[in-house]
Order: C-alpha cells, then structure tokens, then sequence
C-alpha cells in the first residue's frame, strides 16, 4: 500500500483473534494508509508478519510497555486507533490519549476488559446483574475455602481477563469449584465466580437461546445501536453456537433490550468507541452479562451478508473522524447467519469429519470456513473458538433459519478421541 500525503493514518492495534489482514486492508483501501501495531514474537502471528508489513507501516510491541508503544505511534502523527479484538483494547486506549485519538478513555478501557471490574461498576450503578465474587490469584486460602463453601450451587467460574467464553465453565459443587481456584492460583490467574442466572425459558422449549447481543456505537456521549442479533442455544458449557440478524425478539422485548444495553453504556462511562454487549433474558427480564469494547466478532460478516453498508469501513471512517458516527439499523426483510459446529466437551482430538460437501449446497450456504483438520487437538476451554467450522448464509425467516440450522447440524458427522468432562454440564 502507497502511503500518500492527504490520505488519513489509521492505527490498527492487531492481535491472533482479530480479523483476517486482507479484510482490515480491504476495508481501508479506498479511506486511509495503515499503521499496524503488534507483537512481532506471537508464534500465531509470525505466518501474517510478511503480509502486514506489505499492507502498511508495522510497528512491534513485544517488551514494551503500553505508554512506550504509545509513543513510538504518535511519530507516526496517527489521525486515528481501532482494534477489532478484546486484548488490545488497554493498548489502543493508550495510544488514542498519546495521541489524541477518538476511542474508548483509558478508565473505559480498564471497566471493558476485566470482568470483575466491569461487574463492581454496574452494581455500583444499580444496573441488575448476577451477584459475582473475586477470587484473585492472591486470595488466601482461608478465605477461598470460606466463600466456596457459602455459595449456592450451580455457579459460573470465568477468568476476569478473557473473551469468547475461555476457561468458563459451570461448577456444581463446593469441591470442584476450590480444586479450580486452586489450580487457578498456580497458574497466578485472577478469577471470577458468578450467579448462573435462570433463562426465560427452560432449554427444552427454546426455539432460539435466551442470550443475545447488541452492536452499538457511541459518539460524544450519543449511542446508537446499529444491530441486534439472537443466538443460537450454546453448547456446553457456554461455547457459542453462532448468531443471527435481525433478531427473533418483539418490538418490545428489543425496548427492554436497549434499555439495559444503554444503562450499561453509561455506567462504564462509554463516550466514544464501538460495543458489543452481551445479555440473557431472564423472568425478571434482560440481564447484561458483559460489555465488550468492540465490534461484535460476526457481525461485519453478518451484516455484509444482509446487504448492508460495509461495516469495518464505517468504523474507520469514524476512527479518523470522517464520519460522525451514524451507522444506519440494519433494514432486511431476510435473516442472515452464521452457523458454528462445536465438539463435544469430551472431545480430544478430530478423528474424521465429512458432510462439508452437503453443507455447502444447502439452499441459502453461502460460505462455509472450516477451522480445525483431522488429527487436530481439541479443547472446550479455548471456548468458542474450539469450534470446527463455521457456515454463513441466509434464511427467509426465522422459521426457515431453525429448519435451516437443524439440517446443518445433522449434516456434519464427526468423530473425536474421547475423554471424561472436566466439570459437570450445563
């Protein structure tokens, strides 16, 4: 990419989840020259070096503090950050005050990426969640052992730093939680212990899950929420299945939606950036159960596939302040998709897979992305992303969708070495 003189500069804070390179640079292609910042020792990282680097000015994190990085971007005199992952969420922040940038303050920052933060936030802005606990890697046994054993059972134990539902399980019992925190403070791991809150509905009546999310931008202080996508029911213990647009909610549980979504927003102190949030709805109504800082992570594509306009351009545009951040809701009278294959928890290692070829000729497949060969290892703690393939497509209607969904799980045959669950099952 040839940098030019009036073109804007746009920071890309990259990470292994983000989006494929091509597509970042696609997106700019026709708005701003790229500058990327990342960690040049990431082994996940080391096979698309060769092809940043040809797409715009590379930067290397590795053994650098975040104020030092910030500081070596702004030489680069950056009219704009973005990151379309969690991780760098803290960097990108940085690097935005060194240099004046339009992104989440540094204090937002902090509340997006650690849960229990986020979590002490919203209570202290009496936006109704599960009741939650800290169990920090310093936490003295004593005072371990005391909390596990005045909890009520089931709970959920997640990592405070984290996104797509690693390392986050269900635990039935005082016993298997206090092993796990245990083997948590080995690993010097900070971990949070949340209230399982009760879905609207029992799984046996689902047609789609009790869990959804809501893509919003924020621009001096003004939200708008662009999209709602429903989810399919997860699978064990809380791996994302996939999602749709538009959502299957009514016009008035989608009011509620927004209502939790926003009170959220300003609890965080949310003035100017993108988020993704996540809710369950429960009988007493939506619940938020985190708040990410960034696009959702199938949304671009989901929107795309609607017809609507290119997303990750859209958030350029108002990373380097081109735009003033109004991105139209989404307008469709079909239902897009993607669909993802998740193993079993007990699943090790991918012996054989086929039905790709059925898939793919499905009436409304438009892709399908495999993630994972045979002779693979498996492991549900790496969460959703243990996935073995995702589809994309389109449906006429909901209805159509389920039906749709069903065939795509029948489809695909996989076999797995095998070993016992971990933790009990949902």
């Amino acid at each position: 990419m040839v940098a030019t003189a009036i073109r804007p500069k746009l920071v890309v804070v990259y990470c292994r989840y983000s989006i494929p390179p091509l597509e970042i640079a696609e997106a700019a292609r026709d708005l701003c020259d790229l500058i990327w910042v990342l960690d040049f020792t990431d082994p996940l990282l080391v096979w698309s070096l060769p092809l940043i680097r040809r797409l715009g000015t590379a930067i290397d994190t590795s053994g650098l503090s975040d104020a030092e990085v910030a500081a070596m971007v702004a030489l680069e005199s950056p009219d704009g950050v973005i990151t379309f992952s969690s991780e760098p969420i803290l960097l990108a922040a940085a690097i935005a005050e060194g240099s004046n940038l339009r992104f989440h303050s540094r204090r937002t920052a902090s509340l997006l990426v650690n849960k229990y933060r986020q979590r002490v936030a919203l209570a202290q802005a009496r936006v109704p969640g599960p009741r939650f606990w800290s169990v920090s890697a310093d936490t003295a046994p004593t005072v371990r052992a005391h909390l596990v054993a005045d909890l009520s059972y089931p709970v959920v134990l997640k990592p405070q730093v984290g996104s797509g539902s690693r390392n986050t399980c269900q635990v039935g019992d005082a016993e298997s939680l206090l092993r796990l925190l245990n083997e948590a403070q080995r690993e010097a791991d900070d971990m949070l212990v949340e209230e399982l809150l009760v879905e609207a509905h029992p799984r046996e009546a689902q047609r789609f899950g009790d869990m959804l999310m809501v893509d919003s931008l924020i621009s001096e202080g003004r939200i708008t929420h662009f999209v709602v996508a429903g989810h399919f029911i997860p699978a064990p213990p809380f791996r994302g299945t996939g999602s749709f647009i538009p959502s299957h909610l009514s016009d008035a549980e989608t009011r509620a939606v927004f209502d939790a979504t926003e009170a959220a927003l300003r609890a965080l102190c949310v003035d100017n950036g993108f988020t993704n949030t996540d809710l369950i709805i429960t009988p007493d109504g939506p619940r938020v159960l985190e708040v990410n800082g960034r696009i959702g992570g199938q949304i671009p594509m989901l929107l795309q596939i609607a017809g609507a306009s290119p997303l990750l351009s859209e958030a350029m545009r108002f990373a380097v302040r081109e735009s003033d951040g109004d991105v139209a809701p989404l307008q469709t009278e079909h239902v897009s998709f993607c669909a993802m294959y998740q193993p079993p928890m007990e699943a090790q290692r991918l012996v054989a897979l086929s039905g790709l070829e059925v898939v793919a000729q499905l009436p409304g497949v438009t892709q399908v992305s495999l993630y994972c060969c045979v002779g693979d290892a498996i492991d549900w703690r790496r969460g959703t992303i243990s996935r073995l393939l995702t589809v994309y497509g389109v449906a006429n209607d909901h209805e159509h969708l389920c039906e749709l969904y069903e065939q795509i799980q029948r489809s695909i045959v996989a076999s797995y070495e095998m070993t016992e669950p971990a933790e009990p099952l949902r």
